[in-house]
């Protein structure tokens, strides 16, 4: 797995480049996002920090530091794998090899493989025009912004449907059920690392919950349980998972999920105070009460609560 400050350099460097002559036109940013999007396991917080970039030039000292940072970081197979799976998605379906596009990919290509400071160069000329030709011919703004939107605020969903598309799989729920069990999974996860740690146990009820509780199978349970068991320690947003599960749950299926973090809580054979603080914070949220926080809390015995 590629280091995630490599990642977030690259997606820099990208940006840096595209800003080499002072200016970006909206079919260029839009091309940009497209080209980012496709970067792996990039945060919200993280999200929003490449969107800085964006929003203003990169000085030329600027691009040559972050493309030195990049070739040093670039220390792995799978570093160098990453870079040439994204420059790729430079290259529209059914271009010809003869396409000047993919000349350009391929002489990148060649630099990344001898580490040569040439990358810069060859990257910036031609990356505007590239940048535009995806941005105009890619999917319509709303559609672009939807899915950017889901990558910021339910990066599960996003990267469950992603690997599901690359299984050739799909899930039997529409696609509401689907957000919101995503979210579910999101704040099982919050509550089961908590203590920075998600025991098998912790796993295992999790994937239970999804199965019996949203008939999804063993394999679609194991794949969510792994992506937001990853996702947790990337930074997901308490606030954000609990908004986006408010939209797409009722009071009555709120309610009952609360017991549904309390036995993730006592998965590992107690629940601890920092647990149950945690799940009292997310019920007040999911705009519980605390008489509904103590009935779920109570499900579980005491002698398993350190806590209250």
């Amino acid at each position: 797995m590629a280091d995630p400050r490599f990642i977030l350099d690259l997606g820099k460097l990208f940006i840096a480049a595209a800003w080499a002559d002072g200016e970006l036109s909206n079919a260029e940013v839009n091309g940009l996002k497209e080209l980012l999007f496709q970067l792996p396991d990039i945060s919200g917080e993280e999200w929003m920090e490449l969107e800085l970039y964006m929003a203003s030039p990169v000085t030329a000292a600027e691009r040559e530091r972050l493309c030195t940072r990049v070739l040093q970081r670039m220390t792995s197979s799978a570093d160098r794998r990453l870079v040439l799976e994204v420059l790729n998605g430079l290259i529209p379906p059914d271009t010809q090899d003869n396409h000047p596009q993919s000349s350009v990919v391929r002489q990148l290509q060649q630099d990344i493989e001898e580490r040569s400071q040439g990358f810069l160069e060859h990257l910036q000329r031609p990356l505007r025009w590239i940048l535009g030709f995806r941005g105009q011919h890619d999917a319509d703004d709303l559609d672009r912004e939807r899915r950017l939107e889901d990558f910021i605020k339910n990066t599960i969903y996003v990267q469950v449907t992603m690997e599901l598309r690359a299984r050739g799989m799909t899930i039997d729920l529409e696609d509401h059920v689907i957000r919101k069990l995503c979210l579910a999974a999101g704040l099982m996860a919050r509550v089961a690392g908590v203590d920075h740690d998600i025991s098998p146990e912790e796993m295992q009820v999790m994937k239970e919950i999804l199965q019996t509780k949203w008939k999804v199978s063993a394999l679609e349970a194991q794949l969510i349980t792994e992506i937001s068991h990853h996702r947790v320690f990337r930074g997901l947003d308490g606030v954000r998972l609990v908004k986006g599960f408010n939209a797409h749950a009722t009071r009555t299926e709120r309610k009952a999920f609360l017991s549904c973090l309390f036995q993730v809580a006592n998965a590992a054979h107690h629940t601890s105070y920092e647990e149950i603080e945690e799940i009292r914070s997310l019920a007040k949220g999911m705009e519980l009460t605390h008489e509904d926080f103590i009935e779920a809390k109570l499900l579980i015995p005491r002698a398993d609560r350190e806590g209250l």
